[in-house]
């Protein structure tokens, strides 16, 4: 008897049969139950449903899932999906399963992941496929089709973008379209109309130049060659846009320093863990802020004004700031800037800066004249945004390019230290200039 599961909080929600979900609309579900229920869940699932879903089910989930289980289970269900999927499961498991599940499986299936899992996760080896069509140069135009018509086993349509074109070795020579192969002659060799000019990319190629490279280009796939040259695989487009999805969360969370790996719906407990090394080091920046206005106890007690503009100087840096730095990342992350055009970008930025400093700093100064009829705070505090926000504008450049040039991701928590440097720079700029002036002007 089939149970039915709920697929909203709400009590008024008819129930569903879970034969009739998607696959990532059930793995959604799951990640909304405990693990005892998920588990149950599945039990009901038949074999091709659960390794469906549980290939669409979040990385961190999937060993809560798969703990008990009978290795020869584990082993039928990643046989039902297509290699890379299994071996993205297979790389969230522990070592001991993993051994375990693929000692089951049959020796020439077992090998393949095998050869898979020896690349790194986020290279193109360990997002390849190897699943694809190649063909020998040497072959006659009718040789070629008679091979597609007897790849039955690899020859979906949604594997076939291109066909490879090898030499006696393996080794990549060209690229032959599927409209040549129909309207040449039979007798035709393939190494006489293939397209030698064919754009590849090695198995440690990093996930975020092959993303580039499908962006820019616009390629349907891209074979992936070892080090001696050898077709060893083909990354999808489908699977390149599910790279830049992914560096595009993890870019987005390391910015505010989160792990890159977090969801709504991630155990408290490890948000906790992600979380909190982060915070101390926001609050170890923030007190370099407070020592900074701890300098000038002295000028805001003469002058109490000066406390109400602080967090207006500090808090328009900041975000003058995060404009220059989400820009330079993103140009970053998509090759769009290399650290040799560094200087370009921030003397464009200095521009910006200097412009946008003048036409807030305009409005500060006079809403301080306004305010406390003062020329001198409405001066000082528009001095201070103009010098606040250059200040932010290098920031914004140098820290990404600088974390570039130490190989280090420059998303990785680049608005931490912005957000310290427009903060001290800010407070300096604004209560020093206070301190002068009040040596020169009583307010």
């Amino acid at each position: 008897m089939w149970q039915t599961v709920a697929m909203s909080e709400s009590p008024a929600a008819p129930p569903v049969d879970p034969l009739s979900l998607h696959a990532a609309d059930l793995a959604d579900h799951v990640q909304r139950l405990s693990v005892a229920e998920a588990r149950a869940l599945f039990e009901q699932l038949p074999a091709g449903q659960a390794a469906a879903v549980l290939v669409e089910v979040e990385p961190e989930r999937v060993p809560q899932l798969v703990a008990g289980w009978e290795p020869r289970r584990l082993a039928d269900l990643l046989r039902q999906v297509g290699p890379p999927e299994a071996v993205d499961v297979l790389q969230q498991l522990p070592p001991g399963p993993r051994r375990d599940a693929l000692a089951v499986m049959p020796a020439e299936h077992a090998a393949g992941l095998r050869a898979l899992l020896r690349y790194a996760e986020d290279s193109a080896g360990g997002i390849m496929s190897n699943r694809f069509i190649a063909l020998r140069e040497d072959m006659t135009v009718e040789q070629a089709r008679e091979a597609l018509r007897s790849r039955n086993e690899t020859g979906r349509p949604d594997e076939v973008a291109y066909l490879y074109v090898t030499d006696a070795t393996q080794r990549l020579v060209g690229v032959v379209s599927l409209r040549d192969l129909v309207f040449s002659r039979p007798e035709r060799l393939l190494g006489a109309l293939m397209d030698r000019q064919v754009r590849h990319v090695r198995v440690e190629t990093d996930q975020e130049e092959l993303a580039r490279q499908f962006e820019h280009y616009h390629y349907l796939g891209l074979p992936v060659v070892d080090a001696d040259g050898r077709l060893v695989g083909v990354v999808k487009a489908s699977d390149a846009m599910e790279i830049a999805r992914r560096e595009a969360t993890e870019d987005m969370q390391l910015m505010v320093g989160l792990s890159g790996e977090e969801r709504a719906l991630t155990p408290w407990q490890k948000s906790v863990g992600r979380r909190l090394p982060w915070l101390g080091l926001n609050l170890a920046t923030a007190f370099a802020a407070a020592a900074v206005v701890s300098l000038f106890e002295n000028t805001i007690g003469q002058w109490t004004a000066l406390a109400v503009f602080l967090p207006v100087i500090a808090g328009q840096g900041g975000n003058a700031g995060l404009q220059t730095l989400t820009v330079v990342i993103r140009d970053l992350a998509l090759g769009e800037l290399s650290p040799s055009e560094g200087a370009r970008a921030l003397a464009k930025e200095l521009m910006v800066a200097v412009a946008n400093g003048l036409a807030i700093g305009i409005v500060v100064g006079a809403m301080g004249y306004w305010w406390k009829g003062s020329a001198a705070l409405g001066l000082v505090a528009g001095a201070a945004m103009l010098l606040t926000q250059l200040v932010a504008a290098l920031a914004g450049v140098l820290i990404p390019l600088g974390l570039k040039r130490l190989h280090v991701d420059p998303a990785l928590a680049s608005s931490i230290f912005l957000t310290t440097v427009t903060d001290v720079g800010g407070f300096f700029f604004f209560l020093g200039l206070a301190a002068l002036a009040l040596r020169l002007v009583a307010p």
